[in-house]
């Protein structure tokens, strides 16, 4: 196609009004499938619940004896496991992944047989120890990676069922999809390059596919509250407990939430055992002003993690748009007061010219869709991520973890 050197000022200016339009419409991206939750589900929330092993029901055309995808049977595994860091937070008692398969298979046999699929939700609850269990089934689970064309993807319905009476509580479903390649037309260079090699790790696009999947699929879940007293430890690992997060502008409130959301889900696979929000929050509520000390004994924590939110938004600048979250932390000994470790760190998705836009059309519309809430909280989760992978490297930190175990 020929484009004219000199484009006519109405054109200009018929563009510019389309893209200050979208930005006034709020720019919040596609909404996610409304979930179903029975009438007073928070007058008698359960209170341990156990998310099971992911089934795939995707109808594959297979040979006698031809097993399944490796690359799908990790997609399974990493959405699992990133919607249980997801839920762990939730002001519910959860059981991690580890320990629910082994209480499955010691009483229903080998998972990879399937018995316990067939269990009834009360022979499920007495097994677990649970008063409701989450089924998972995905129908859909893809990985394609080439030149032309590259997706990883999933679809998948989620169910919380009472174990007690065999109601389902809460159910909904979720669809992700990350999606590149030529035929895509994505418009600019930088993420097509990028798109190519990521499209090489299989573990790469699904840990991301996943996390988005698990976020969307919880947002419709009631979060029962949690009172202050602590429960029994679940790991020999010290306990962190995660305080609210100050934000350096008013406007960056609702990035607070977000970010100590984020890393406490990032800190479920860490060196850590996360006290869960519900907990820490009712601490706080029922004391005025707590001191590390009163942290310490309310909620059994050894270290807290506390900061601010240094930047957080969208921004649009003629044909440039970025989006971007900062962070400045520190982990400090609820013993001593000692801190052990800081960081400080802002991440930041950009779309427009820095990246190199294909067309004409891509010069008015990229800096638009590069403005979507989703990425926004992508580079959220993300910023959370890398920050708790330094916390958990810092040599101080390494050494706190190791003298301070529980025996």
């Amino acid at each position: 196609m020929t484009m004219r050197p000199n484009p006519r000022p109405r054109r200009q200016s018929r563009n510019q009004r389309i893209a200050v339009s979208l930005l006034l419409l709020g720019l919040t991206g596609c909404g996610g499938i409304k979930a179903y939750v029975r009438s007073g589900f928070l007058e008698h929330p359960p209170r341990r619940v156990a998310i099971l092993p992911m089934v795939i029901t995707y109808p594959y055309d297979l040979a006698v004896g031809q097993p399944i995808p490796a690359e799908h049977l990790l997609g399974r595994d990493l959405f699992r496991q990133r919607l249980y860091n997801a839920f762990a937070p939730y002001g519910y008692e959860d059981m991690p992944p580890a320990d629910v398969d082994a209480k499955l298979a010691a009483a229903f046999g080998p998972l990879d047989e399937g018995v316990w699929r067939a269990a009834t939700p009360q022979a499920l609850g007495d097994a677990l120890g649970v008063d409701a269990v989450v089924h998972g089934e995905i129908s859909h689970i893809a990985h394609i990676a080439s030149p032309v064309y590259t997706e990883t993807s999933l679809a998948a319905s989620l169910r919380m069922v009472e174990t007690a009476s065999g109601d389902v509580l809460w159910r909904t479903r979720v669809q992700e999809a990350d999606r590149g390649g030529a035929l895509m037309q994505k418009g600019q260079v930088v993420d097509f390059v990028q798109d190519q090699i990521r499209s090489r790790r299989a573990d790469v696009k699904f840990l991301r596919v996943a996390a988005e999947a698990a976020r969307v699929a919880l947002k419709g879940l009631p979060n029962p509250p949690m009172a202050a007293a602590p429960r029994a430890r679940a790991s020999t690992a010290p306990r962190i407990a995660v305080l609210p997060l100050a934000a350096a502008k008013p406007s960056f409130g609702k990035g607070a939430k977000t970010l100590r959301y984020d890393l406490a889900v990032n800190l479920q696979d860490g060196v850590f055992e996360a006290v869960e929000l519900q907990h820490v929050d009712a601490a706080l509520a029922a004391h005025d002003g707590i001191s590390l000390a009163d942290l310490r004994q309310a909620l059994g924590a050894d270290a807290v993690l506390r900061g601010a939110v240094t930047e957080w938004g969208k921004h649009y600048l003629l044909l440039q748009s970025w989006v971007a979250a900062g962070l400045e932390l520190e982990l400090v000994d609820a013993a001593t007061g000692t801190v052990l470790w800081r960081g400080k760190k802002t991440s930041s998705r950009q779309a427009g010219l820095s990246k190199g836009p294909t067309g004409y059309k891509s010069v008015v519309m990229a800096p638009i869709t590069g403005l979507k809430t989703r990425y926004l909280e992508r580079v959220a989760d993300g910023l959370a991520r890398d920050m708790v992978e330094e916390l958990a490297a810092s040599p101080e930190v390494v050494n706190y973890v190791q003298t301070h175990r529980s025996p």
